[in-house]
């Protein structure tokens, strides 16, 4: 297999990384007034697998911009990396690699465990796709792969709001108010085996929906 940083030279690249957060990432935080509860609960260093729910196209930079504190690294369906200008700030600044959607991506799925294993944070929506503003949908097994290879910290994190901006039902329904919420850091309790990848996913969208209501502490 090919090293990461020859398919992805990007990934050293992290001056752009931070420009992008303090430009772009910050500008679209302000502009959905952006709240951020439970930072603390993200470790400052070392691997870690954040799992989120996901509403917009805007969700990465806004979940970036809530980490702020280290860089995130984000799956991104793989038709994105075909528009010239949208695929360079992807890779180039927001640190994005792809993964096809609608089967399962082994070589997206190892990229991530590759990226982790470098000590490095890695976000990724185990719903696969944008859900229907306040609806949840069921978890892919692939992201349940990573939890249980990776073998790192899984912080939890809800994002309310940011459907309303780029969303899966409307492209712009007014200026959004969007929270972002990180749970405290939590193990799954399973056997690396194929039978329990579902478990495991299922187990990402429970403690991303127990986040309602405000609960970032437990």
């Amino acid at each position: 297999m090919e090293s990461l940083t020859k398919r992805y030279p990007w990934v050293k690249r992290t001056k752009a990384y931070w420009v992008w957060l303090n430009t772009v990432a910050r500008a679209i935080a302000g502009l959905c007034r952006l709240k951020v509860e439970g930072r603390e609960n993200v470790p400052d260093e070392g691997k870690v697998l954040l799992v989120s729910n996901h509403r917009s196209y805007l969700d990465p930079p806004l979940v970036a911009y809530a980490v702020k504190k280290r860089p995130v690294f984000f799956m991104a369906k793989a038709e994105l990396f075909e528009m010239p200008i949208l695929s360079s700030l992807i890779k180039h600044w927001g640190n994005g690699f792809p993964v096809k959607r609608g089967k399962a991506d082994l070589t997206a799925l190892k990229t991530a465990l590759e990226i982790l294993d470098k000590g490095e944070l890695v976000c990724i929506f185990p719903e696969g796709q944008r859900a229907p503003a306040g609806k949840f949908l069921k978890a892919k097994w692939g992201a349940g792969l990573v939890a249980l290879k990776a073998k790192a910290p899984i912080v939890p994190c809800l994002i309310e709001g940011s459907e309303k901006l780029i969303g899966k039902e409307k492209f712009f329904a007014g200026i959004p108010k969007v929270t972002i919420r990180f749970g405290k850091p939590f193990t799954i309790d399973l056997e690396d085996r194929k039978e329990n990848y579902q478990k495991a996913a299922d187990l990402l969208m429970e403690k991303i929906k127990e986040l309602k209501g405000g609960n970032s502490s437990g």
